[in-house]
């Protein structure tokens, strides 16, 4: 009777820890794509700076977009 009641709270917890690594897995997901897109804008954003120190058209632009 113990043994029996000693394999129910083992697949009990195996079960539940299986759930939650699952659980886990699928936030660890969510967040790397979430850090991948942060990258693009990131480098998107670089390239414009860049552009606004050395392109005198993309400078020009700029100013008159904000004019």
């Amino acid at each position: 009777m113990i043994m029996l009641a000693t394999f129910a709270v083992c697949v009990t917890v195996t079960m539940r820890t299986y759930a939650e690594r699952g659980s886990a897995e699928r936030k660890f997901d969510e967040m790397n794509t979430d850090v991948q897109k942060i990258r693009q804008a990131n480098l998107s954003l670089r390239r414009d700076i860049e552009r606004l120190h050395k392109d005198p058209w993309a400078i020009e632009a700029a100013a008159r977009t904000r004019l």
